[in-house]
């Protein structure tokens, strides 16, 4: 009796989650984002009841609606819990405009367009969470140099800084030695006006002591190394930053292995700091 019991309320919170969820996808809206410099960026915002609202990044090669379904997962997780969520896609990916992506130093300019879109609804800025994976994660960092009121963020699978980031993918995304990477730098910024070194998330988090931040990587993560999490984590001496390792996924798939720790943590953090 106590295992059917036991069952029948599992189900019905099952049913009640996906029943919040469903009900908030059904009413999400097309959205545009105007940014400073100029772009129009389309995203999708679902509101709910509540003062809480949540903007999710994606990462690179990825968009709103694809990026192996984490998008969809954290959405439904944070609408379900009260938050409106802001999805969108990045400059130069999905429906947005724009032609190439600069590891932050420009889309934290996207970010700063949703945030005004989010607070043009009714949402005090100490209220809206920021959620980032990859180039969404070190660009939700460097957002604080824009928005250093932002109520909470969680960054997942973020790189410490460009040029580090750089000088380790090179030998395995471009086949060169790490140490081109300074003429790289020189290249992009001559060629498209990229400079890598203002790309810097360590310096930012460093420099927002009073900002507690949810750091999350993978321990195998072949593309952006563990360490970078790990030296994140040690620039922040604020108490009520943490950081969790999650082991045996490659990057960015701590939600994949394990929805519900991540959903778990993700929530508690996000509790603690709007509650």
């Amino acid at each position: 009796m106590k295992r059917r019991l036991l069952a029948v309320a599992l189900l019905a919170a099952v049913i009640g989650y996906f029943s919040v969820s469903y009900v908030a996808a059904a009413t999400y809206e097309d959205i545009a984002l105007r940014t400073r410099d100029g772009l129009t960026l389309r995203g999708w915002f679902f509101p709910v009841r509540g003062d809480r609202a949540a903007i999710v990044i994606h990462g690179r090669h990825a968009n709103r609606a694809e990026y192996h379904g984490r998008l969809e997962h954290i959405a439904d997780f944070l609408i379900a819990q009260g938050f409106s969520v802001l999805l969108f896609d990045l400059r130069g990916h999905g429906d947005s405009d724009g032609d190439r992506f600069s590891l932050g130093q420009f889309e934290r300019l996207d970010v700063a367009a949703a945030i005004d879109f989010v607070a043009g609804r009714g949402f005090a800025e100490k209220r809206i969470a920021l959620l980032g994976i990859s180039l969404g994660a070190g660009t939700a960092i460097q957002e604080l140099l824009l928005h250093p009121d932002i109520g909470a963020l969680v960054s997942d699978s973020s790189y410490m800084d460009a040029f580090t980031e750089v000088q380790e993918v090179l030998p395995q995304e471009g086949g060169i030695p790490g140490w081109f990477t300074p003429g790289v730098f020189v290249m992009t910024r001559l060629a498209f006006g990229l400079d890598g070194d203002q790309v810097r998330p360590i310096e930012v988090v460093r420099a927002h002591q009073e900002r507690a931040i949810l750091f999350i990587h993978c321990d195998t993560d072949g593309l952006i190394r563990v360490h970078h999490a790990e030296d994140l984590r040690a620039a922040s001496a604020n108490p009520a930053s943490a950081l969790w390792i999650a082991h045996g996924c490659d990057h960015a798939a701590a939600s994949d292995l394990y929805p519900a720790e991540y959903r778990t943590r993700v929530l508690a953090f996000l509790g603690s700091q709007i509650p």
